[in-house]
C-alpha cells in the first residue's frame, strides 16, 4: 500500500524532469565557446614521450599513422588519402566543428598509454557515454571505480576506470584474453565530473538557470591492465602530470 501511494509522486517528479531536460535543450540560449580546458595534449608527460596520431580518411585504407611518421602534411603516407585527427567512423559520426586530439605516449621501458580530447562544437553533440562504445569495439566492461587523483593546491580530480577484458580467437583455435582499462573525466568551464549523466545535469542546469551553453571536454587515458595497485597508481601519476598541462591558466 505505501509503495503504490508514492506512484503518483514519482511519475510527477519524472515528468518534471523531463521537463526541465527539454526546456533546458530547446530554449534559446547563449552558447559561449568558452571551455574548461585546452585542446592540447603534451609532447610529454613525465618521463612518457608523445606521437600525436592520424587518421586516414580513405575507406579502403582508413590507417593510423604517427604524426612524425608523415612527410607531406594531411596526406596518408600508406595510400595518399586524406588525414585527419579523427578516424573515419569519427568523422562521420561527429559534428564537424568537433575538435580531438589523440597521442600515444610511451615510457622508457617501453610501456604505452594512449591519451585523448574531445571538444564540443557548437552542438553540444560531440560526447556520449563511453562504454555505449567500448562494448560495441568488442570490450567487456568487468568492473568500474572512480579514482581520486591527488592535486595540488586543490580538491582530488575524480576520474572513472573502467578494468576492461577483450577476448580472441586465433585461427589455429588459441584463445586468450587482454585485460585494459580505460580511464576518463568530463571537464566543463567550471565543472568537473567523472559521470556522464552528472555532466547532462550540468548543462541543463547552465542552461536553465543561467541561460548559457559552455563547451565540454571528454578526456581519456588508456593502456594494459596489470596488477591492480601498480595500475592504478600508474593512472593516478600520469593524469595528475597531465591535467597540469591542459589546464587553462
Amino acid at each position: 500500500m505505501e509503495t503504490r501511494s508514492f506512484r503518483p509522486y514519482i511519475t510527477v517528479v519524472a515528468l518534471l524532469a523531463l521537463t526541465s531536460l527539454a526546456l533546458a535543450f530547446t530554449v534559446d540560449t547563449n552558447i559561449s565557446d568558452e571551455a574548461g580546458v585546452r585542446v592540447y595534449l603534451p609532447d610529454q608527460v613525465g618521463d612518457w614521450k608523445g606521437d600525436e596520431l592520424r587518421f586516414c580518411q580513405n575507406p579502403a585504407c582508413q590507417a593510423t599513422v604517427f604524426l612524425s611518421e608523415i612527410k607531406e602534411k594531411g596526406v596518408c603516407p600508406k595510400c595518399g588519402g586524406k588525414l585527419s585527427t579523427m578516424a573515419k567512423a569519427e568523422t562521420d559520426l561527429l559534428p564537424s566543428d568537433t575538435e580531438v586530439l589523440k597521442k600515444q605516449y610511451t615510457s622508457p621501458d617501453g610501456e604505452i598509454v594512449f591519451a585523448s580530447i574531445v571538444m564540443s562544437g557548437r552542438e553540444r553533440s560531440s560526447i556520449h557515454r563511453p562504454q555505449v562504445c567500448l562494448v560495441g569495439q568488442g570490450n567487456e566492461i568487468v568492473k568500474s571505480k572512480v579514482l581520486d587523483v591527488p592535486m595540488n593546491n586543490r580538491r582530488p580530480l575524480d576520474v572513472m576506470v573502467l578494468d576492461m577484458l577483450r577476448r580472441w580467437r586465433a585461427p589455429d583455435g588459441r584463445q586468450g584474453e587482454y585485460p585494459s582499462y580505460y580511464a576518463y573525466w568530463f571537464v566543463g568551464k567550471g565543472r568537473e565530473t567523472p559521470y556522464h549523466t552528472m555532466r547532462m545535469v550540468y548543462m541543463a542546469t547552465d542552461r536553465i538557470l543561467h541561460n548559457r551553453s559552455h563547451r565540454w571536454a571528454y578526456i581519456s587515458v588508456s593502456g594494459v591492465r596489470d596488477d591492480e595497485g601498480i595500475y592504478r597508481q600508474k593512472i593516478a601519476s600520469f593524469v595528475k602530470q597531465l591535467y597540469l598541462e591542459m589546464a587553462i591558466e
